[in-house]
């Protein structure tokens, strides 16, 4: 077991030359709008605090890269908060942060994003893609809303997203001081097949979900439930 966790940028020259062999980790966040109840950095503190704790359980050296704290946002860019940079600059960002671990041959890498919007996924998906294409190091991408969501079903309903249920269950567990009371219940039906640019009719309130219903400790069961997911995946990847 880890003793502590530890993070690339606070070691000097001479001992990350010793690290090559440790899986390195990546959190990706973004500013993003969340609801009245919920803070804007909800996605970057949710990936920061899985890693940390995937990092302070595994039973192998790890190191965390700073974090990517920026992302790409289509249906909440109308949102205050939510801070987007373009499809383009996101894929070439990712890739020169990969390239440039891939030099420092750090050979297995996680990328755990906290925004799990599909065309954020999809521009770190084609940028380690195209590493891998020059390269043999080994690389996994998720979000940790990978294994979050498949808790919906008998008792978070299936239609609970974005600033939900889940998403303020899990921040009252990470950072309960930064949760609002005042939480919002919110029925989002989008038209089926339809495709949209503006999603602003269908996200007034910035949320989906009951977020009424979320508790610190079902946040807490949640949390844990990704952390062993994460954890069973990096032991049976490396």
């Amino acid at each position: 077991m880890a003793e502590k966790v530890r993070y690339l940028n606070e070691l000097k020259m001479t001992e990350i030359e010793n690290e090559k062999d440790s899986i390195l980790f990546l959190p990706v966040g973004i500013s993003e709008g969340h609801g009245k109840h919920l803070p804007a950095g909800t996605d970057t503190f949710q990936a920061e605090y899985v890693v940390e704790e995937v990092c302070r359980r595994l039973d192998k050296p790890t190191l965390i890269a700073p974090t990517l704290n920026y992302g790409y946002c289509r249906a909440t860019r109308h949102l205050s908060g939510t801070l987007s940079i373009s499809f383009d600059s996101l894929k070439s960002v990712a890739f020169d942060i990969l390239k440039s671990l891939n030099d420092q041959c750090f050979g297995k890498i996680v990328i755990v994003s906290g925004h799990a919007g599909s065309s954020h996924m999809t521009a770190l998906k084609l940028a380690a893609e195209e590493v891998l294409e020059k390269s043999d190091i080994e690389i996994l991408l998720l979000s940790d809303y990978d294994y979050a969501y498949e808790l919906k079903g008998e008792d978070v309903p299936s239609t609970d997203g974005h600033g939900g249920e889940i998403e303020t269950a899990r921040l009252l567990d990470i950072r309960e001081d930064l949760v609002g009371k005042d939480r919002p219940d919110t029925e989002v039906k989008y038209p089926s097949f339809k495709v949209m640019v503006d999603y602003s009719e269908y996200l007034s309130d910035g949320m989906r979900g009951n977020a009424r219903k979320a508790t610190k400790e079902e946040g807490r069961e949640i949390n844990e439930y990704v952390i062993e997911k994460i954890i069973n995946l990096v032991e049976d990847t490396f």
